[in-house]
């Protein structure tokens, strides 16, 4: 498992906590009928949803990598 920096981890902390306020006010938005603003606010959220995941979407993507090649390989 790889260490990871504080400022890695509040980083992390925070697109998570971005991305709840935002979803919040979206769904603040919905119940008031501005869909524009609402669908604007989930796009967004889910962005800052993605972006602290992004070390394991990282990881993810280099064991996918690595199965491909040693696939080719064989």
């Amino acid at each position: 498992m790889n260490r990871s920096s504080i400022g890695q981890l509040i980083s992390t902390a925070v697109f998570y906590g971005v991305a709840l306020i935002i979803f919040l006010n979206g769904m603040e938005f919905l119940e008031n009928g501005i869909l524009n603003h609402a669908l604007l606010s989930f796009v967004c959220s889910f962005l800052c949803f993605i972006a602290g995941m992004r070390f394991a979407i990282a990881r993810m993507i280099n064991k996918l990598r690595k199965l491909i090649y040693e696939k080719n390989r064989s």
